[in-house]
């Protein structure tokens, strides 16, 4: 081999590592950041885990401010707090994750209780979409924990009349939820027409808009097992 055929053959094998290198660190970049918030409310309690969007993370407040924090110093349940801002069943949030990628984080956590709510951030997905995304992430939440209990919570709108597109989609993720043997959680909407229960932005909940929506899902579990029993 020339001396020529050893360096272009050398040169050759450092591009091959160097675009090897560039792929995985390009492939770590952009690994969805799901990043647990865990509330001990009880050791004793339940493993809870929770999935959805800002709302539920509690934009903009202490993360035991968030709605599902509170339900969890209520019930005494050990949470750990999966939504991020952005996040929903066809939308990737902020951090790159959707709620199949948070499905993903819960399935290793082996809760026995997961809430997951539908949210906003899917209202410009196409409805052929949104249905595919979240008929599959539900599945795969049903076929990774086939004991727990889910419970799937109506999305939550502002201050403002909900949209009909969100409404349409409450009815959809529903059908989806009852399609696992999932516990259709419909709270309304506790922030409608309620303007001091929203942080300037006019999108994401105050702390009191929070305790509202733990206190509309607090009523509806309780109507739920009124019923059941």
């Amino acid at each position: 081999m020339s001396r020529f055929a050893k360096v272009t053959s050398w040169g050759a094998s450092v591009l091959l590592g160097l675009s090897i290198a560039l792929s995985a660190a390009a492939a770590q970049a952009s690994t969805p950041d799901v990043v647990p918030q865990v509330t001990d409310a009880s050791a004793a309690g339940p493993t809870v885990v929770a999935i959805g969007d800002s709302i539920m993370e509690g934009h903009g407040l202490a993360p035991d401010q968030a709605w599902p924090a509170l339900l969890a110093q209520r019930y005494g349940w050990r949470l750990t707090n999966l939504a991020s801002d952005g996040s929903g069943f066809a939308t990737a949030g902020n951090n790159g994750d959707t709620f199949a990628d948070q499905v993903a984080v819960a399935l290793t956590l082996h809760p026995s209780i997961v809430i997951i709510s539908g949210s906003s951030n899917d209202v410009d997905r196409t409805p052929s979409t949104l249905s595919a995304d979240t008929e599959q992430t539900l599945q795969t939440l049903r076929a990774g924990l086939p004991d727990a209990q889910i419970l799937v919570v109506s999305p939550v709108w502002s201050d403002t009349p909900e949209p009909d597109r969100l409404a349409s989609i409450d009815v959809q993720t529903a059908g989806d939820a009852q399609g696992i043997g999932a516990r259709v959680i419909d709270i309304g909407q506790p922030l409608s027409g309620r303007a001091d229960l929203m942080l300037p932005d006019d999108v994401h909940p105050t702390a009191q808009g929070q305790q509202a929506i733990a206190q509309a899902v607090a009523r509806a579990l309780a109507t739920r097992t009124a019923q059941s029993g």
